[in-house]
């Protein structure tokens, strides 16, 4: 990694996110440090516990109030348990391969208010700096769903469209995640 790019401009970036592959972050993850942060990442999905289809251990689990988080934990150990309400963490997984399923934190809750909605916070921060702050982004989604639905009514539409965005690549360019 230069701090040079072609026509000799220098470059100071603020923020790296590795997605090629973790093997960079290995080899070159102290000089990415010199120059940025690397981040951690934490996804919350929140729903009415009917909209849940959980497996396992968590079929059993019981809301205690008005919201109870059911799981919390690296994504791989809730995907075997709630397949149907984790993709969203699972590509933030695949999204972020340094991380990965066990770097990526996710989290189910059971809301008794979401009832025709399910939400999502995605988190990424990185380690505090000197004086105690972090770089830190917050997203949060509210897909409309009807009671007791697993996928929210925007999620075709919002998947269709990527695709349609995904077939025309070569002539777009930017960052894409398919």
């Amino acid at each position: 990694m230069g701090d040079r790019v072609k026509g000799g401009k220098s470059r100071q970036p603020d923020l790296v996110v590795e997605v090629a592959h973790p093997k960079i972050i290995h080899e070159s993850g102290a000089q990415i440090l010199r120059h940025a942060n690397l981040l951690s990442l934490r996804v919350t999905m929140a729903t009415h516990p009917d909209g849940f289809r959980l497996e396992g251990p968590l079929a059993a689990a019981q809301s205690t109030g008005p919201r109870t988080v059911l799981y919390e934990g690296p994504v791989r150990g809730l995907c075997p348990f709630a397949p149907r309400n984790s993709n969203t963490m699972a590509a933030a997984a695949l999204a972020a391969p340094s991380l990965g399923f066990d770097g990526v934190t996710g989290v189910l809750v059971a809301d008794l208010s979401l009832t025709d909605m399910h939400v999502v916070d995605v988190e990424l921060s990185g380690h505090p700096g000197p004086r105690g702050r972090s770089f830190a982004v917050h997203t949060h989604r509210e897909n409309p769903a009807e009671p007791g639905a697993v996928t929210g009514s925007a999620t075709v539409t919002a998947f269709w469209r990527s695709l349609l965005v995904c077939c025309q690549l070569p002539s777009r360019p930017g960052i894409h995640l398919c």
